[in-house]
């Protein structure tokens, strides 16, 4: 399966300036990914964050996988704490979620917010831009967070 098309970025951090460290963890066996890649973390391994995945989020690849891993391959990612806002895509409008409306999102294969989805997700929007498009989340729910 190809990495995810659509990616995210850190962008601010909701209780002071800090900014997310960098961890080497064990990808999942034929994984793919990108810089940005919205990675989760399941039975010990990573792998890009989907439907399926939504309520393990970890933090953001810091590498490119082209070619499909092999499990145990090594894997960097920015490890998003509490509190951290990131910036990504939605499939719709998310512009009726911002402010943290109690809401908890999935993403789809394609690495965008899935607003329609709202179980077992682990992202909400504290703010949109771009009709709604563009969307800063903070993470509800993942492999830390929890």
């Amino acid at each position: 399966m190809a990495a995810p098309t659509y990616t995210w970025e850190f962008n601010s951090d909701l209780f002071g300036d800090r900014v997310p460290k960098v961890a080497t963890f064990e990808a999942t066996s034929g994984m793919y990914c990108k810089i940005g890649t919205l990675m989760s973390m399941v039975s010990g391994q990573t792998l890009p964050t989907t439907d399926a995945t939504g309520q393990y989020i970890i933090g953001i690849a810091q590498e490119d996988i082209a070619v499909a891993a092999t499990a145990a391959d090594p894997v960097k990612v920015a490890i998003i704490a509490p509190g951290m806002v990131i910036k990504g895509t939605s499939t719709l409008t998310a512009a009726a979620y911002s402010g943290f409306t109690a809401k908890t999102f999935d993403l789809n294969s394609d690495g965008r917010l899935d607003q329609t989805d709202t179980t077992g997700g682990g992202l909400s929007v504290l703010r949109t831009e771009d009709a709604g498009l563009t969307v800063y989340c903070v993470v509800t729910v993942g492999a830390i967070i929890g």
